[in-house]
């Protein structure tokens, strides 16, 4: 069974500095679309997205997946690269701002290097597409990078938190791009789903969580993977220090709520 990854992005995708790296797949095999969580609110962009790079003829060249954060966009956008490696295409993935300081100075070694590779793929993967608002060149050049992929019939798949047309900061010939191609929105997590999370995490760590705490929770947590696996971690600490099992009272002690 692969590692749950609880849809988030992955904490190891930075160098010693903090610096981002550009990926090449196989990458991170723990992001796959076996263990991501689908609910009712993300189903419509995994089952797009799967389908994206499954290898079989697709309407569309370009993939747009927007929601707020922690909701499983970069675990998709992994996915994609990790199954297009797997089935013997070339994929590479870059986040949006580590694009834009790549390309402050264009005719540098670094920036050519960095065109180079994003083009010599079949699957073009970038992560917070916003991270380039702020640089027309950076802007400028990924116009170039998604017309040359799609004209030798290659794919490019982005992550935002706006849809393409509520982007103002976009250059409208950019956004246009976007929006030829197939846009899915992730959704927050309804009840169902944050509570089989719950119980999930719960069970991945030995901890014994009653279901009236899960309802309570349920109530009292934002609906994103990181606040729901940080709330469980946080109540497992809380138990594991003061010895006690899960009840109310600890809950909200280790939680802070009232």
């Amino acid at each position: 069974m692969q590692p749950h990854s609880l849809n988030g992005a992955p904490e190891s995708m930075t160098d010693k500095s903090g610096k981002q790296l550009l990926l090449n797949f196989p990458s991170h095999p723990e992001y796959g679309f076996s263990n991501f969580v689908v609910s009712d609110g993300s189903r419509i962009a995994f089952e797009t997205a799967k389908e994206f790079c499954s290898g079989s003829q697709v309407a569309f060249q370009a993939l747009y997946i927007f929601g707020q954060k922690n909701l499983g966009k970069t675990h998709l956008l992994l996915s994609i690269g990790n199954l297009t490696a797997k089935n013997g295409s070339r994929a590479v993935f870059i986040e949006g701002s580590d694009f834009a300081n790549k390309m402050k100075d264009v005719e540098s070694l670094e920036a050519r290097n960095t065109l180079d590779q994003l083009l010599d793929v079949d699957f073009f993967l970038m992560d917070n597409v916003e991270g380039i608002a702020h640089s027309s060149t950076a802007q400028e050049k990924l116009y170039h990078i998604y017309n040359q992929i799609t004209e030798k019939g290659g794919k490019l798949a982005f992550t935002a938190s706006l849809p393409p047309d509520k982007n103002s900061a976009m250059e409208s010939y950019l956004t246009s791009r976007f929006q030829w191609g197939m846009v899915a929105e992730i959704k927050p997590i309804d009840d169902a789903t944050t509570a089989k999370i719950i119980v999930k995490l719960a069970m991945d760590i030995s901890l014994i969580m009653p279901e009236p705490i899960i309802h309570f929770l349920l109530s009292r947590i934002p609906r994103d993977f990181i606040s729901i696996q940080n709330a469980v971690k946080t109540i497992n600490q809380e138990s594991y220090i003061k010895k006690k099992k899960v009840t109310l009272p600890l809950v909200k002690t280790a939680l802070d709520l009232p």
